[in-house]
């Protein structure tokens, strides 16, 4: 592309090669299946539509190029506003039907960067490189206008667990500072435009290409956590579950929050209104919907009798999408009631899934 510099922004993106053995051993296989996991930007949204073509499809249209005798299956694993908290939450429901031999995961603009999502970060990590199917696993880190990003400890687990890491973050924000302009790469604050999916994609492919070239790598070991591995056993208890009982709130198919999460309950007014299961885990989570309006009540939770967390309706950072929500955490796994509760009962609440790890 004809911007100054654009060479050395995509070369100098690749952060780290790691063992490059599985992705090798990957783009030999007859049959490959691609797993793609991250938010919005990694969905194909620009800010204002779902574009034709995005960083996904280039890197795939790359990879069919280069090996036209391979078959190439995609699964696009990424959903608005995701985090990994709700890439666990994902990667739980489908990753067996993916089925991945290479897997790229970009979340360094949504995450935030305490320690749950760090822990959620590298149990996600770990999750895939612990798949049967061995996959080679790929980190991207994003950055948005306000130069925010999270991929200061992604970096480090990247570098720990050895993968192929590109920070278009550290590209971009060298290209600022030399008075590159932002409206070039996005139409907003955090959504690349065409343009900026194919820098995103031309980065991603530079770092495959060099990875191609090393050919030294022994077999690949899986280390130990540097961080935490809490959360990588997480299980969905979806609210059709036979263990989630449900009095007050009616089954919903919601489309709108996405393929992956288009089934919940919602409250229909009762004053005695109550959603409740019984499970073994150490941490609940749930995924609910907030909103930065006042439709919708917060919602209390209650483990074996006593209120554990409160889980937000409305909230500033809402806009009528899912969350998923770290509620409590105990020192040791055990088995647990929990109960949800609506505050307001003239106000909404939507409930899509527990969570438990």
């Amino acid at each position: 592309m004809n911007i100054p510099g654009y060479k050395d922004a995509v070369s100098s993106s690749l952060y780290n090669i790691g063992n490059t053995l599985r992705l090798r051993r990957a783009l030999e296989k007859k049959n490959i299946n691609l797993a793609f996991a991250g938010g919005s930007v990694t969905k194909g949204w620009d800010g204002k539509q779902y574009l034709e073509k995005n960083y996904t499809d280039f890197v795939t249209d790359f990879l069919k190029d280069e090996y036209p005798d391979r078959n190439f299956r995609v699964s696009n694993l990424s959903t608005e506003s995701a985090n990994s908290f709700i890439g666990l939450s994902i990667t739980d429901k489908v990753i067996k039907e993916a089925d991945p031999d290479i897997v790229f995961i970009e979340y360094a603009v949504n995450n935030e960067c305490g320690h749950d999502h760090i822990v959620s970060y590298e149990s996600l990590v770990e999750r895939m490189l612990s798949l049967p199917s061995a996959p080679a696993v790929v980190l991207v880190f994003l950055i948005n206008k306000s130069l925010y990003t999270s991929q200061g400890y992604m970096k480090i687990i990247g570098s720990h667990y050895g993968l192929l890491s590109v920070s278009v973050a550290d590209s971009l924000k060298k290209m600022l500072d030399d008075g590159f302009d932002w409206s070039v790469y996005s139409d907003d604050v955090i959504h690349p435009n065409t343009w900026g999916h194919r820098f995103i994609a031309d980065c991603v492919i530079n770092a495959l290409k060099e990875a191609g070239n090393k050919t030294d790598d022994t077999e690949y070991v899986l280390p130990d956590a540097i961080y935490s591995l809490d959360y990588a056993d997480y299980h969905t208890y979806g609210t059709d579950d036979s263990h989630v009982k449900k009095k007050g709130f009616e089954d919903i198919s919601c489309p709108e929050y996405g393929e992956f999460f288009n089934n919940g309950v919602r409250y229909t007014g009762s004053n005695d209104a109550s959603v409740r299961f019984e499970g073994e885990f150490r941490t609940l989570f749930a995924a609910y919907v907030h909103d930065k309006t006042d439709r919708f009540s917060d919602a209390d939770i209650m483990i074996d009798g006593e209120k554990k967390g409160v889980l937000q309706g409305r909230s500033i950072y809402g806009w009528g999408n899912v969350v998923l929500k770290n509620v409590f955490s105990f020192e040791t796994r055990g088995r647990h009631s929990v109960e949800l509760k609506v505050r307001d009962k003239k106000k909404d609440f939507i409930l899509i899934e527990f969570g438990v790890s």
